[in-house]
């Protein structure tokens, strides 16, 4: 009897451990009040056209929504869905920051929503549980649930790198610690034409509190008038993580010999547009830039890099399609040449 007393008592023992062991990252429970707070963005301009979806997330008070900068550009009017699917108008901002990728927006209405705790608390150490809510592809409220897997401010000033799967719409969403606490505002992914390792980053939240502290007595203004409010604070970015803003494509030949009649154009374009800025010949070591227009940048489709060399007295056109414009905004594509094969490589 002595020993069956003995055994129970650790079995208890044990299941006493395991209750007390739960987190957040494991209690559904806890991940679906959290939900409650999330919310998906339907952004609307001036002519009542949906430009985009992203994610949100009620922070500070019922009154407020957390969201990234690129979500809410151009908008009008937003129209924020709650996890059970009531609707919420939003049509005015407190405070932006298109270099950290921030806005603080306010409910024409105060919400009913709780808000959700930002961390104040020490940094996120790497390999510790994180969680996501957000709206990927108009998918509301989805979760997933990875690890921090660096956030080391001197890399990536203040981003957030883990592996919780995000995708577009994802952005503005949540990244919360094993505590249930905001450690960072889903932003970007990186991606590329090769298969990657769930590669995403996140804005710190002690950036969003610094900013709100600053401008909390501050009188909203309508959406309209974004850009007069915005901070832009200039920051680095995580590899991959677009500027907003950015409106240039370099393209850099570095093959070893001169490339003629370069062409940038959509995938679905009826005729070649020749690329903007390009007098003559693309000399090997030398480099064009060309800006996009906010009409090109705005167009959801790929694009083709097109080019023509002399090589062994013949000539040559090479055509790279499928690229990412977003993808190629601020950065260079680098034209080699290696062991007789041409390749394009975005840096």
């Amino acid at each position: 009897m002595k020993q069956i007393l003995s055994i129970l008592l650790v079995f208890l023992l044990l299941l006493s451990c395991s209750a007390s062991a739960a987190t957040y990252s494991n209690d559904p429970d806890a991940i679906n009040e959290s939900a409650q707070s999330v919310v998906l963005l339907a952004v609307y301009d001036v002519s009542n056209r949906l430009i985009s979806t992203g994610s949100g997330f009620v922070a500070f008070s019922d009154e407020y929504v957390v969201t990234n900068y690129h979500v809410i550009e151009d908008a009008d009017i937003i129209v924020a869905y709650t996890d059970t699917g009531d609707l919420r108008q939003i049509s005015r901002v407190l405070c932006a920051d298109s270099g950290r990728d921030l806005a603080v927006l306010v409910f024409d209405a105060p919400s009913g929503l709780k808000p959700l705790t930002l961390s104040e608390g020490s940094e996120p150490v790497r390999g510790e549980p994180a969680v996501t809510i957000g709206s990927p592809m108009g998918f509301r409220n989805s979760v997933s649930i990875g690890n921090i897997s660096s956030a080391e401010e001197d890399e990536y000033t203040g981003y957030i790198q883990f592996t919780a799967p995000i995708s577009s719409g994802s952005s503005g969403g949540t990244l919360l610690n094993d505590e249930g606490e905001v450690i960072g505002i889903t932003t970007a992914v990186y991606s590329d034409r090769e298969p990657t390792q769930n590669i995403n980053f996140a804005v710190s939240s002690s950036y969003v509190i610094e900013m709100y502290n600053a401008h909390k007595e501050d009188v909203p203004v309508p959406l309209s008038e974004l850009e007069r409010i915005d901070i832009k604070t200039k920051v680095e970015n995580p590899a991959n993580k677009v500027d907003p803003n950015a409106r240039d494509v370099t393209i850099q030949n570095v093959a070893g010999f001169s490339i003629t009649e370069v062409y940038l154009y959509p995938d679905n374009a009826k005729n070649w547009g020749k690329a903007r800025n390009v007098g003559g010949w693309l000399t090997n070591n030398g480099q064009i830039v060309i800006t996009m227009t906010d009409e090109e940048v705005a167009q959801d489709t790929l694009w083709t890099l097109n080019f023509c060399f002399l090589y062994q007295k013949r000539n040559y056109y090479i055509d790279y399609s499928g690229l990412d414009l977003k993808e190629m905004l601020g950065r260079t594509l680098v034209i080699r040449m290696e062991d007789n094969m041409i390749s394009v490589e975005i840096e």
